[in-house]
């Protein structure tokens, strides 16, 4: 129910029907259940902002996606016969963060007895390391000449400040590995809760 404009445009002494302050009251207690409050709320309906909306806690240094790349801008990394680590960066954060992070190349082994670990670090730790087991870790063993897209992916919590990431490669002795295209996408998940 909306409110009649002569509720509005009363003068001093004029008087007030009941019927008139019961629509007051109802509009009173609608406005107070249905408003949005601008501290915070729950919108259970859609929303529709027809000026545009802003939020400055999605724009924040906590949230996006960045691409890492070999620093050297190298393509190929061939003949790996230990560790190799392939990209390496140091990122400041200005505030606490959820990082998951996808590492992505192509790789080739020598043979199916010489594997390659393609492998995630942050600050000197793997982020799959969970005591002997490693988990995320990208593995490949083929056919020599064969080339396969290889996938290693982590998560981890980072503080403010600065911190390395890293993408290695692992091959093993009597064998080789070879990993091209490597990248590191580091998705910003938001901030620590």
């Amino acid at each position: 129910m909306t409110l009649d404009q002569n509720l509005a445009d009363k003068a001093p002494g004029d008087p007030v029907r009941s019927a008139d302050w019961n629509d007051l009251a109802a509009a009173v207690l609608r406005h107070e259940t249905g408003k949005l409050d601008l501290s915070g709320g729950t919108v259970t309906g859609p929303l529709t902002a027809q000026g545009g909306l802003t939020a400055p806690a999605l724009s924040s240094q906590s949230l996006g996606v960045q691409l890492l790349r070999p620093d050297n801008g190298q393509v190929g990394f061939d003949n790996i016969v230990s560790t190799v680590t392939m990209i390496s960066q140091q990122i400041q954060f200005q505030t606490p963060a959820t990082l998951l992070l996808v590492g992505h190349g192509h790789g080739t082994t020598s043979d199916v007895n010489h594997a390659l670990a393609m492998r995630i670090v942050v600050d000197g730790v793997s982020t799959g390391k969970d005591g002997a087991k490693e988990w995320g870790v990208g593995y490949l063993a083929v056919q020599g000449g064969t080339w396969v897209p290889v996938t290693a992916m982590g998560t981890v919590q980072v503080t403010a400040g600065s911190h390395t990431l890293q993408l290695t490669a692992t091959g093993t002795a009597g064998g080789t590995v070879a990993l091209h295209a490597p990248t590191l996408w580091v998705i910003r998940l938001g901030g620590i809760g």
